[in-house]
């Protein structure tokens, strides 16, 4: 039975409530991690999960927010003695992520530099397919960066989809159709709506229009917490919901 677990349910604003935003998949034969903020790694191991045992680690986009742990996990995945593994660590992005690590390479030099036989780097663009152990794995077009994107993952049976940051489109409701578990960001309330994010308003249309059987809002700003998510959210959706919080476990 797949298990996903939120990481990270904030965002880049530094709060005690709320690491930076990191959800990860645990399936039968597989950890998968997607987006790693900072403070990520530390946040594995509250759930008693060491950054050696990821198997596959997905970013959605470049933001720093996102995918500052990337930094340290190449870093410690170098230099760590007990970082040993039968089989590499695979880290997938969109369009535009291997120019990203190289200008990391630029910035921290062969600090980073981590042998193929422990790290694997790939870009996975909108549309293809791709498969790990037990998941296949399908990212999708979203509407926040020129090269963001989504995954849906489809293990078990379950379908679980996830966005990233986006604002709201129709193509999303292809996309995401009839997911078991919706992880949807949530970022901003309504009366104070940021082009690039979604509402929970937004939020739940999206959930709605796509016959999600569950969604789980996450990503949120401090603007979020002052106000009732649920209650915003509920304008639209009235199907199982899920308010993030740091280390909730959801099984599907």
């Amino acid at each position: 039975m797949p298990e996903v677990i939120v990481i990270g349910s904030g965002t880049g604003v530094p709060s005690l409530n709320r690491a930076s935003p990191a959800i990860l998949l645990k399936t039968k034969n597989t950890f998968v991690l997607l987006d790693s903020g900072p403070g990520t790694l530390r946040q594995l191991l509250k759930v008693n999960i060491t950054f050696s045992q990821l198997d596959l680690i997905l970013y959605t986009h470049f933001h720093p927010d996102h995918i500052t742990d990337l930094i340290h996990f190449l870093f410690a995945s170098k230099y760590t003695p007990g970082f040993q593994r039968k089989t590499p660590v695979f880290i997938w992005g969109p369009p535009g992520f291997l120019e990203f690590y190289n200008k990391l390479k630029q910035a921290f030099g062969s600090w980073i530099e981590v042998s193929k036989d422990k790290i694997t780097l790939a870009e996975i663009p909108p549309g293809s397919l791709w498969a790990y152990e037990d998941i296949y794995i399908q990212p999708f077009s979203t509407f926040h960066t020129p090269h963001s994107q989504g995954y849906c993952l489809h293990t078990e049976g379950k379908k679980i989809a996830y966005t990233g940051d986006t604002d709201f489109d129709l193509s999303l409701v292809d996309a995401v159709k009839d997911a078991d578990l919706l992880i949807c960001e949530a970022s901003f309330p309504a009366s104070q709506k940021v082009e690039g994010h979604l509402t929970p308003t937004l939020a739940g249309e999206l959930a709605r229009k796509a016959n999600a059987k569950c969604l789980l809002l996450t990503h949120f700003y401090p603007e979020c917490d002052a106000i009732d998510i649920g209650a915003e959210c509920r304008q639209s959706f009235t199907g199982p919901l899920y308010l993030a919080q740091d280390l909730m476990h959801i099984e599907l």
